[in-house]
């Protein structure tokens, strides 16, 4: 067997491994899919409420839990304020809900 066919096994190897790790981890929870969805419907929920948003970080705390913060400017105020988020996932690993406090 030469190295061509080699590297060709090996490749078509690593991207079985990839496809079922990928698998794997849909079927956990979140994720990173979910996770920018989540963040793009924070950003332009706080936008929409006249807000700059400097900073917003969500990560998982379990695989439909998602933990974090946003970091944002209030109209006419260059103070950063902060605040705690979470996000969860529903039983049918959908349905999505955020909140911030």
């Amino acid at each position: 067997m030469n190295n061509f066919v080699k590297f060709i096994i090996l490749a078509a190897l690593a991207l079985v491994l990839y496809s079922a790790w990928t698998v794997y981890q849909g079927a956990q929870g979140f994720t990173p899919v979910f996770i920018e969805d989540i963040k793009k419907r924070m950003q332009d929920d706080f936008a929409a409420k006249g807000f700059a948003v400097t900073e917003i970080s969500m990560l998982r705390r379990g695989p439909r839990e998602l933990a974090g913060f946003v970091k944002f400017k209030a109209p006419g105020s260059d103070a950063i304020e902060q605040k705690t988020c979470t996000a969860t996932m529903a039983e049918d690993k959908v349905t999505t809900s955020w909140t911030c406090q």
